[in-house]
């Protein structure tokens, strides 16, 4: 029986700027660095070795993303016990508890930037960015649950570890003194090294750990790579209509 406490999760959003004013000064801004990058003679790509307006506030973009991650807790997250718990207005239809202990997970803030590229004539920016490891582990995980009166127990314990989640892309950049900034293309690859797994799951008494090992190490991989172009499209849409939506 998990003893039960209480749990509060609490959420916060990202507003959206919506500046006229703003957009312009950047666009300005951008078309100043492109006459300037034109008035000598050097090339007009700009790469992390030499990094300008454009490099600079995409990196720091970056690593803003990446202080969110620690700040909130995520990397390292650590923790030690904690009890969830829910149930619908009358549990005998629905009511579930569940007890985790010591899980710790790393990895999700070390986003390590492989290449960045910002050409200034053909308003294209190239990037390639990667996330070495991301590693996952409880000793402990305990979950019951009530269904109409029926009973369901189940335990899990062990590991994940995924190796060099890497997303590449080509973005097209249009600027406009009036119109600020936006992209209206992305052209993304997203690829994922492997899964490594080591998990014992026992549920009702039966041991699914065979099972659920093959399925998050193999089928998962294979699905996404069947589906890696529909994937791709996805991400570049949604990429797009956030980036647009916040410029």
């Amino acid at each position: 029986m998990i003893k039960t406490g209480h749990t509060k999760l609490i959420i916060t959003g990202v507003g959206k700027g919506n500046s006229v004013k703003m957009k312009s000064f950047i666009a300005f801004a951008l078309l100043i660095v492109g006459i300037s990058a034109n008035a000598v003679p050097t090339s007009n790509v700009v790469t992390t070795d030499g990094r300008n307006f454009v490099s600079d506030a995409i990196i720091e973009a970056i690593e803003d993303v990446q202080q969110s991650i620690i700040d909130a807790g995520l990397d390292p997250l650590i923790v030690k016990k904690e009890v969830f718990t829910y149930a619908l207005p009358v549990p005998t239809i629905l009511s579930a508890a569940a007890l985790v202990e010591e899980v710790y997970g790393f990895g999700l803030s070390n986003i390590v930037i492989n290449h960045i590229n910002y050409a200034l004539l053909a308003s294209r920016l190239d990037f390639d960015i990667e996330l070495p490891l991301i590693h996952l582990s409880a000793d402990k995980v305990i979950a019951e649950a009530n269904l109409f009166n029926i009973n369901a127990e189940g335990s899990l314990d062990g590991r994940i570890d995924l190796q060099s989640l890497r997303v590449k892309g080509v973005v097209n950049v249009n600027i406009g003194i009036i119109s600020g900034i936006s992209i209206s293309n992305v052209d993304i690859d997203l690829t994922l090294g492997s899964i490594d797994t080591n998990i014992r799951l026992v549920i009702q008494g039966n041991n699914y750990s065979e099972q659920i090992n093959k399925f998050i190490s193999e089928t998962i991989p294979e699905v996404l790579d069947e589906f890696k172009d529909d994937i791709d499209e996805l991400l570049g849409i949604v990429i797009r209509d956030i980036v647009n939506d916040n410029l």
